[in-house]
């Protein structure tokens, strides 16, 4: 064919696009190189299918399966510790020593004698502590005078009250008095504080009881687990109300009924039924703060005599203050007779009377228009006032702390001893709860 311009030009145009398109592939190799990728081929895919992850071995799987386990009793321990509570258990020699502290009235007067006054308190808890080394410890209501405090910091002295339990690795449980509900103090905002501590036993009672301490906890032998686990006591916490509610005007003017209310009563008798129907009569104690008229109604039957050689103790606040308003004291009617109702119940202590720290058994029969009359001397319970424990809260009397001693026998047979232990380091009023007590006779000394 002849040669022509055109031709001339079209070859020459498809020489330099040839040489442009090896340059770029050129300069594209480059960049690859320089920057670490590759083209995509049908060989590099084969080679990446062959560099796929094995199926993991036998050997793999197990070590995957132990670290799982590990890791799961791992937070099955954790969650003990920080969670879960120890039981109660008896001292190996059969004994369960319990130190009640009532009355304590932190926060009063914070502006003038109120700090003192808690730092003398911390003092008597430290030192009674050391002295008689308790397995457990009872706050029997009253730990806070509410009234003076600011709703900022009313909570705060729960931790300047279980500061010397902490420190001294006790365990505690709190009933809640009058003083504990106050405009600037609750007793839901004390519980959640007090929940707080590992030490704390303190529970909140269920759902149609009123108040917050209404609960039972078991004591268990000293060395027993499994099928053979039973209790052999059962401590019984019960929440005697009254105070004024939280943030309520005109403030501080009691409002909340100051007795155990029906609805706690309901759920104590079908609590205590179905203890007995699992593990049969267990001998019981009661913590309340606020007394009973079955206290009123036995400093009355016994007085002069109650606080003489039979009934040894400080008989100062008479007549005593109660549960309920009324002077038949119908409110709380309901609760003694529950009281009265239950078998094995041993004891029941209560504070909120600053002025006595006797002990004497339920009365047999009562004052005209007056509570509920026990039965036979085998099936009432005795009643016990702690002592004023802080340096809050009215009276000038010399301070010092319950002491309740439980001692078992082979049998299972419970038997109690009581005693006070003063600030000065001395014992008073100590006595055997027995069938002979208000016959026996003991030293008078009352701390005075």
């Amino acid at each position: 064919m002849p040669y022509s311009h055109s031709h001339a030009e079209s070859t020459e145009t498809g020489r330099e696009s040839e040489a442009t398109m090896s340059a770029s592939s050129a300069s594209k190799k480059a960049r690859d190189r320089h920057t670490g990728t590759a083209p995509v081929t049908n060989a590099w895919m084969k080679r990446r299918r062959r560099r796929r992850r094995p199926f993991p071995s036998s050997q793999y799987l197990l070590f995957c399966l132990i670290n799982m386990f590990a890791t799961s009793v791992f937070l099955v321990v954790l969650y003990s510790v920080l969670f879960c509570k120890a039981d109660l258990s008896l001292a190996g020699d059969s004994t369960f020593h319990i130190a009640v502290f009532s009355d304590l009235h932190y926060g009063e007067n914070e502006s003038t004698f109120g700090i003192p006054a808690d730092k003398n308190s911390a003092a008597l808890m430290r030192q009674v502590l050391a002295q008689e080394t308790p397995d457990f410890v009872i706050l029997n209501g009253d730990l806070i005078t509410g009234e003076n405090t600011f709703a900022f910091n009313s909570t705060g002295y729960v931790d300047e009250i279980v500061a010397p339990l902490v420190q001294g690795g006790y365990n505690w449980a709190s009933t809640y008095g009058n003083h504990d509900s106050k405009y600037n103090l609750s007793r839901e905002a004390l519980y959640a504080e007090e929940k707080k501590y590992t030490n704390a036993y303190t529970q909140h009672g269920p759902a149609g009881t009123d108040g917050v301490t209404n609960y039972v906890l078991p004591v268990f032998p000293a060395s027993t687990t499994g099928s053979g686990h039973k209790p052999v006591a059962l401590l019984w916490f019960f929440d005697s109300r009254g105070g004024s509610e939280y943030q309520s005007l005109p403030a501080n003017v009691d409002n909340i009924d100051n007795y155990v209310s029906n609805g706690t009563v309901s759920w104590y008798r079908s609590a205590q039924a179905d203890m007995q129907s699992k593990y049969g009569i267990l001998p019981s104690l009661a913590f309340v703060h606020i007394p009973t008229l079955a206290f009123v109604d036995l400093q009355a039957q016994t007085s002069p005599t109650v606080s003489g050689p039979n009934y040894p103790g400080l008989n100062a606040d008479v007549p005593l203050a109660q549960q309920g308003y009324s002077n038949t004291g119908s409110e709380a009617i309901p609760f003694m007779q529950a009281l009265l109702d239950t078998p094995g119940l041993h004891s029941i202590y209560s504070g909120h009377d600053h002025g006595d720290s006797w002990c004497g058994r339920w009365p047999n029969s009562t004052l005209p228009g007056y509570g509920v009359g026990g039965g036979s001397s085998q099936n009432r319970p005795f009643l016990c006032f702690c002592k004023h424990s802080g340096y809050g809260g009215y009276g000038v009397w010399n301070r010092g702390v319950r002491q309740v001693r439980l001692s078992f026998d082979q049998s299972g047979a419970m038997s109690v001893d009581t005693w006070v232990r003063m600030q000065a380091g001395t014992i008073i009023t100590a006595v055997s709860l027995n069938e002979t007590y208000g016959e026996d006779v003991y030293v008078t000394a009352d701390g005075e």
